[in-house]
């Protein structure tokens, strides 16, 4: 599972990203799940239209198959999130919800599964979905997200869980890796003439 502690630190950008370079550099068949229900986005980033996905499956019981999306890159497929449901909440957290994670484990085991959460500061989902994955990446945005807030989503969420913590939007030009480690302070100052 990939989340963050609020929208817009790249948590989507991310499981995309990370979906596409294991299907093509690792060559292992991927199935992304878009199981933001709120602010959905996965289908977007692949160029599909808003299209079924998984609250179809959760609130009309539509076959999973039908509802799979095959991308342009070799070995990856998308389950988008579908239509916007009045639940959302109620549709990641139910029996329904496990049920269908069991499917796509057993079904599609020769797949590696990446479920792109919704943020856990807006939501409950997050750690509901959190019982049911092998491990979590938390996605945090550079210079933005509070260390206090990811520190609470990670026990929240449960550190054994956690497999790593991805830095997005980390712009090394301005940081102080840079000024501490090449700009002075490290190496010390030097002059090229």
């Amino acid at each position: 599972m990939v989340t963050s502690v609020a929208e817009g630190e790249g948590k989507s950008f991310v499981a995309a990203n990370l979906a596409v370079s294991v299907a093509a550099h690792v060559n292992w068949n991927v199935l992304l799940v878009d199981c933001d229900l709120r602010k959905p986005s996965i289908h977007r980033q692949f160029g599909f239209p808003e299209v079924p996905g998984l609250s179809d499956y959760l609130l009309t019981g539509m076959k999973l198959p039908s509802l799979l999306q095959r991308t342009a890159v070799e070995r990856l497929t998308i389950l988008p999130s579908g239509r916007t449901p009045d639940n959302p909440s109620e549709l990641l957290s139910s029996q329904r919800m496990i049920v269908f994670i069991n499917e796509v484990v057993d079904r599609y085991n020769d797949r590696f599964i990446i479920l792109d959460s919704p943020p856990a500061k807006l939501t409950a989902e997050p750690g509901a979905l959190a019982r049911h994955v092998d491990g979590i990446l938390l996605v945090v945005k550079y210079g933005s997200t509070p260390r206090d807030a990811a520190f609470e989503l990670v026990n929240l969420l449960g550190k054994d869980k956690i497999l790593g913590v991805i830095i997005n939007n980390f712009d090394a030009r301005s940081s102080r890796y840079k000024k501490k480690y090449y700009g002075g302070g490290y190496y010390g100052k030097q002059s090229y003439r």
